[in-house]
């Protein structure tokens, strides 16, 4: 990417933080203007402004535009689309942000992708953001990537890690989680006779040793938060 490369050269040959600010403010300019007309841009296009952009936050520079434009990445079909839409969405937005209700739906058919560096994605975004909305909307989602036996490993790994993010963050969420047969959040497979508790020590018979790690520290997150509910199995 020729131009995201020739920025990040400029700013580095920059002599001093006045001239490193006018190079800054001179390339948010010209993002500002082709956002006016993103209709008109190509999927490359949108990728670099976009990389662009979030270089110049990490840089420590205030980014008040452009929200929308990345976060519209996230619908792509392109992984290296998606790839630059989910990173804009973890940088960018705090987990209260009302932005994120515009991707819950996008973070949520990317969950239930037979792609695995798709779903692996999904699963960063909801881990690394949060938020209330998105744990009661996605984290039954993330249960059943976890559970399903046929799940790729790594994807199933990464599952577990999510639901512990999320159970740090939102402990009441999980109160009822070792007896329900679904997620506190999601109660759509209301028919299956296996309880959660029982499913997830499944889970740690598990030939990937990376899914069983992954397992046994949500496992200690949930024992650890409500002992009672798991009691002498875990």
């Amino acid at each position: 990417m020729r131009g995201l490369t020739q920025f990040i050269g400029d700013i580095r040959n920059c002599s001093n933080k006045e001239d490193e600010r006018r190079r800054v403010d001179k390339e948010m300019a010209n993002i500002r203007k082709h956002f006016r007309e993103a209709a008109k841009l190509t999927p490359y296009q949108k990728r670099k402004y976009v990389w662009k952009m979030l270089y110049i936050y990490v840089l420590g520079y205030q980014v008040d535009f452009g929200h929308m434009e990345a976060l519209n990445l996230i619908t792509a079909q392109g992984y290296a689309e998606k790839t630059v839409g989910y990173l804009a969405c973890v940088l960018l937005l705090s987990e209260t942000n009302d932005f994120l209700r515009l991707v819950i739906n996008s973070v949520k058919n990317d969950l239930m992708s037979h792609n695995e560096e798709v779903q692996s994605l999904a699963l960063a975004c909801v881990a690394n953001v949060g938020g209330r909305e998105f744990a009661e909307t996605l984290a039954g989602d993330v249960q059943r990537i976890l559970l399903a036996p046929s799940g790729k490993n790594q994807c199933r790994k990464k599952a577990a890690l999510c639901l512990l993010r999320l159970l740090r963050k939102y402990p009441e969420g999980f109160d009822d989680l070792a007896d329900s047969a679904v997620s506190p959040y999601d109660r759509r497979d209301a028919a299956s006779k296996a309880s959660f508790k029982d499913r997830l020590l499944q889970v740690l018979e598990d030939p990937s040793l990376g899914v069983v790690t992954a397992a046994m520290s949500l496992l200690i997150g949930l024992v650890s938060h409500n002992p009672e509910a798991w009691g002498d199995e875990a």
